[in-house]
């Protein structure tokens, strides 16, 4: 039970990260926080989101592009514009990794006020930090 119990909590808790912090915060600036508590939640949506980690910045400024272009092309995650899931889900990671690296020439106004914190990103996303979620038992 107390495993079960564990579990629960932490699916919340990654719901949790992924609406605050991810969408409220970072995507749509619904409100404010201080560099430590922004600080924060990216260590505490890294713990929460595990192996399946994206960084807050780029999720930002995906998201954002996303409500720009809802369903036309420019739009990073618009299932009309491809085949079928898997490479709707291509597209995305592609556009999201270009966001990630700066590879993608993104207009400024969907980068102004996304949390930006690259040198933990940069270790967040790497296989051997994913690999420990696996290893920690």
């Amino acid at each position: 039970m107390p495993i079960l119990i564990f579990f629960l909590a932490h699916w919340f808790l990654s719901l949790f990260s992924q609406t605050f912090f991810y969408h409220r915060y970072a995507s749509h600036a619904a409100f404010t926080m201080s560099w430590g508590w922004e600080r924060f939640f990216y260590i505490f949506s890294f713990i929460t989101q595990g192996s399946s980690y994206m960084s807050p910045h780029a999720y930002g400024v995906m998201h954002r592009m996303h409500h720009a272009y809802t369903d036309t092309e420019k739009d990073p995650h618009s299932p009309k514009f491809t085949k079928n899931i898997y490479e709707m889900m291509m597209r995305t990671n592609k556009i999201y990794l270009g966001i990630y690296k700066g590879t993608l020439t993104v207009d400024e106004k969907f980068t102004k006020n996304v949390p930006d914190w690259p040198a933990f990103d940069k270790w967040a996303i790497t296989w051997t930090s994913s690999i420990r979620f696996f290893n920690a038992g």
